[in-house]
């Protein structure tokens, strides 16, 4: 019995699409009420984006909620918008008003971190590199550094909130590098402690080491530069 309730698939990018397809396959479940849901969970889960500009742009409703949802701290939002999410199209649940309330300053802030990094990111031989650590953040999206430098392959941005100095270390999802050439990410983040897997890693410090992680930060984007793929 055990055995016919566990499933995997490593092909599925996606865990959305995956449950979909075991609870509709094996369990007889409709998915289709809830196919445009699935849709976006998917595109989300996956980061399976068509362009920098659906990532980064916001303009569907799906990205909006997931901008709040990423964002809220209140325990009782998610329990409160899951039941909504089956019963009405996105664009209607984000029209609640104890969702919609939720957005306006959440857009400011994306809009204020899009003009940070580009005004502190700079790319050469294929790595952009930027540094917002005097501006603690919590998160910010990570298409923005392809977004704002498209023909890049990596992307290496210091970072630094409550808890600690992040060097997150990407690589563009759109890239036109073939992907044989391309370092594997993990391998060079856990050189410093970090972790992550071939296309994106990080690695943390605690918030009062910053000149450890811009050490390794700079020699990361050194690496990376010495090995643009595209060159």
């Amino acid at each position: 019995m055990c055995g016919s309730r566990k499933f995997f698939d490593p092909d599925y990018t996606s865990c959305t699409s995956f449950l979909a397809h075991i609870a509709s396959t094996k369990f007889g479940f409709n998915t289709e009420p809830v196919a445009n849901l699935i849709h976006w969970a998917n595109i989300v889960d996956g980061a399976l984006y068509e362009s920098p500009e659906a990532a980064v742009e916001m303009a569907a409703p799906a990205m909006k909620l997931t901008l709040i949802i990423e964002s809220t701290q209140d325990p009782e939002f998610i329990p409160k918008l899951i039941p909504l999410l089956t019963e009405m199209p996105l664009s209607e649940v984000l029209a609640q008003p104890f969702v919609a309330s939720l957005l306006p300053p959440l857009l400011e802030r994306h809009k204020e971190g899009i003009e940070l990094i580009r005004n502190r990111s700079e790319e050469v031989d294929g790595t952009i590199f930027f540094d917002i650590t005097d501006r603690p953040v919590e998160g910010y999206n990570k298409f923005i550094p392809y977004y704002l430098h498209p023909k890049a392959t990596y992307s290496i941005g210091l970072s630094k909130s409550s808890f600690r100095t992040k060097v997150s270390v990407g690589s563009n999802p759109w890239t036109k590098a073939d992907p044989a050439r391309m370092v594997n990410l993990a391998q060079v983040c856990e050189r410093y402690g970090g972790g992550g897997h071939a296309r994106v890693g990080a690695i943390s410090f605690p918030p009062d080491q910053g000149d450890r992680a811009r050490q390794a930060a700079a020699e990361i984007v050194a690496e990376l530069r010495a090995k643009n793929p595209l060159a």
